[in-house]
């Protein structure tokens, strides 16, 4: 069935449209927003504006015909902010009917935080704990307290851009004394929420709305960083906002489309964002928040789906996010099953016993998925299928990866055949940090998939004897395995280079893999 979501928020409309298969896979079919700005002018006296209702109809009449050139079957549209706490609320729900026919719901701030929690929970990484979401939207912040399967506390707060920025913000630029009211205000509001979810309670924090993502998408090019391919997964460090906040204070809206990775649209607003989100992370004492794209018009379409398909496990989907992005991106670009997990088994198996890599706990298992994805540029064409499995990543939304992560997976994809280089631009742009995990990691990886060259699977055990001085590779094999005993011999080289230490491999068939001789057959002394 196809279904279509509208969220009519306080700066934009939203609109999702997506089929909806029997068993609840979803598949995209459009998504947009209209900026509107229905807050604009009104909300300090709750009322919306006859301009902003005027523009408000209009774009409802314009989703309207694209549900209707789209074969939209069934809608669920809502209002939030901007539209509940307008005394003309209901007029403009009323003539959006009218010139449309569809109904909007009104809902409460708390409804709200609900369908974001179920837009956005799929796609979270529960590993370090809670997660606080961070939805910023025109008319108000919602801040949800969750994990995998529940809501443990949510609350909505009057602290929209749009809101904050009509309140306190009458000058291009903006006054420090103006973003200092509006950081002072924030933090006041915050009070409230205090008791609910404490400081440092969650492992991670989440930002969604347009301006989150725009400030991270600015701090990835401000850091150096490639331009990001999408808006998921980003990661805003405070350090980087308070200074994208500094720099948003000091230059005239004509002039803020020069800063790299700016959306125009939200000139008017995002100093007071900056100043907003600023202290909110200040008063929950993290450094780092991390984006997500969905947002309530995804909660919408869960919620739709809930609904219609009572029978869905929908939290089966949630558990292990990451994991489940690299298999679907396997089974879209038809990987080798059979290869991806033999190479995954045995670059585990030397991961797990080499000594001294100095490598962070999270190593192992970005070494999981880069092996079980290092083969999906094959999809494109052999030649340069790790340049293609790069591209094919980095242009990948991946559910429960950052930013910075997928690149490192990425770029061990694209060293699996070759040692990586400094001319390489996307393994330049790494942390050094980075650089060191993708030159082992890479190097194990080239062995592995060496140990499995011909796709047939004739190792059976692998051993690494490691002495902190030296290591010995021992290859158990169900025949001679020439091929991989002639392409391992080559990519050892590769690994004691990166590990510093000399390295050598050796193949041997198994005894138990000598068929015995045919009865009656002649005996060989």
């Amino acid at each position: 069935m196809r279904v279509a979501a509208i969220d009519v928020g306080t700066n934009s409309v939203h609109l999702l449209i997506a089929d909806v298969g029997p068993d609840g896979e979803v598949s995209v079919v459009e998504k947009t927003r209209e900026q509107v700005e229905l807050g604009r002018g009104g909300l300090d006296r709750n009322l919306l504006t006859d301009d902003a209702m005027r523009r408000g109809v209009d774009a409802m009449i314009a989703i309207r015909e694209a549900m209707d050139s789209l074969g939209v079957e069934t809608a669920d549209a809502t209002a939030t902010s901007a539209v509940r706490e307008a005394q003309n609320g209901s007029d403009f729900v009323r003539s959006v009917r009218e010139a449309t026919g569809i109904h909007v719901r009104v809902i409460s701030g708390l409804d709200e935080a609900r369908l974001i929690y179920l837009g956005v929970r799929p796609e979270l990484d529960f590993s370090r704990g809670y997660a606080l979401l961070i939805d910023v939207g025109g008319g108000s912040i919602e801040l949800i307290l969750c994990d995998a399967t529940r809501i443990l506390a949510a609350h909505s707060l009057p602290l929209g851009h749009l809101r904050l920025t009509d309140a306190f913000v009458d000058s291009d630029p903006p006054t420090p004394e103006a973003l200092s009211r509006v950081r002072a205000h924030t933090h006041h509001r915050l009070r409230s929420v205090l008791a609910d979810i404490p400081p440092g309670v969650a492992g991670t924090l989440v930002g969604t709305g347009g301006s989150v993502r725009t400030l991270a998408r600015m701090a990835t090019l401000m850091r150096g960083e490639p331009e990001p391919q999408h808006s998921h997964g980003l990661v805003l460090n405070k350090g980087d906002l308070k200074r994208l906040a500094t720099q948003l204070a000091q230059v005239k809206q004509a002039r803020l489309s020069d800063i790299p990775g700016m959306d125009s649209r939200r000139k008017a607003t995002l100093p007071a964002a900056a100043a907003a989100l600023h202290q909110i992370m200040k008063t929950f004492d993290h450094d780092r928040l991390v984006t997500s794209d969905r947002s309530l018009r995804d909660g919408l379409l869960a919620n739709w789906i809930l609904r219609n398909e009572p029978e869905l496990a929908l939290s089966r989907t949630v558990v292990w996010p990451r994991m489940r992005s690299v298999l679907r991106l396997m089974e879209r670009y038809e990987a080798d099953q059979a290869h991806c997990t033999q190479v995954r088994d045995l670059a585990l198996v030397l991961f797990d016993s080499l000594s001294g890599l100095k490598l962070d706990s999270s190593a192992r298992r970005t070494l999981e998925y880069a092996a079980l994805l290092h083969d999906i540029g094959h999809h494109i064409d052999a030649r340069d299928h790790h340049k293609h499995g790069q591209y094919l990543i980095l242009n990948s939304r991946m559910a429960g990866f950052t930013a910075p992560e997928v690149a490192v997976v990425a770029n061990i994809v694209r060293h699996h055949r070759k040692r990586p280089k400094r001319s390489d631009h996307h393994f330049a742009a790494l942390p050094r940090s980075d650089q060191r995990k993708v030159e082992i990691l890479s190097a194990i990886l080239r062995v592995a998939d060496a140990l499995d060259r011909s796709h047939n699977q004739p190792v059976i055990e692998l051993e690494a004897e490691d002495d902190g001085t030296s290591i010995h590779l021992l290859a158990r094999t169900q025949d001679e395995a020439h091929i991989e005993r002639w392409a391992a011999e080559r990519r050892v080289k590769g690994l004691s280079s990166a590990l510093g230490r000399p390295v050598t491999i050796e193949l041997q068939p198994a005894e138990s893999s000598v068929n015995p001789p045919a009865e009656g057959a002649p005996q060989v002394e």
